[in-house]
């Protein structure tokens, strides 16, 4: 039998890692976390239980590493290194595109948040700490360094970063997932265009 390549045998690892993933995510997001086994998963993805475990020690475990594939943080990561040489105004209509695009990809992801937030205010915590911080100090440092120490003293970055991304995730639910764009209808354009410029500059901007 001829040897597999330790490279193949990695990449293998992290295809049947990403599958679960892909397959937990979509069951919790119908059923919730708690109504869904590891059995469930393991059956819906066409393996064993005992096989599971060979990827994920728990079902915990796999909750962590779906919040790592698909939260916003590795998207933040890479856009404040792509935007480096953008101006600010580039750089957050640049930004408000990509996570409308991501949340849009990730929808289950949003509506497993919406269905499990009320009960499970432990994990929620959890979550707040390793995923929504560093987003929120990666965007709150960004903006310091763009607007400068001055700036800073006036205003909250944190608040700023964590007001961005707030706006963005609210419309994206009250839009997509609660269905007001079927009464009120806004292409996503114009929709991740508004919200840069009211951040940048308000509704009224330079219209008074």
């Amino acid at each position: 039998m001829p040897k597999i390549a330790a490279s193949e045998k990695d990449a293998f690892y992290e295809q049947r890692r990403a599958e679960l993933a892909d397959v937990a995510l979509r069951l919790w997001a119908e059923k919730g976390f708690d109504g869904t086994s590891v059995a469930a998963i393991a059956d819906a993805a066409g393996i064993s239980k005992g096989t599971f475990y060979l990827y994920f020690a728990s079902k915990q475990a796999l909750l962590e590493d779906v919040l790592r594939r698909y939260t916003l943080l590795p998207s933040v990561q890479a856009m404040v290194e792509s935007v480096a040489d953008h101006s600010l105004e580039e750089a957050v209509h640049t930004f408000v595109r990509h996570a409308w695009r991501h949340l849009n990809q990730h929808r289950d992801l949003v509506l497993l948040t919406l269905r499990e937030l009320p009960s499970h205010i432990e994990q929620a915590q959890e979550a707040l700490q390793h995923v929504l911080v560093p987003t929120n100090k990666l965007i709150a440092q960004y903006l310091e360094d763009r607007l400068g120490p001055e700036r800073a003293r006036e205003i909250s970055m944190v608040i700023a970063g964590r007001g961005l991304v707030g706006m963005i995730l609210m419309i994206f639910v009250s839009q997509e997932i609660l269905g007001a764009k079927r009464f009120l209808p806004v292409s996503d354009d114009d929709i991740a265009a508004t919200i840069a410029q009211v951040f940048l500059h308000g509704v009224v901007g330079g219209a008074q």
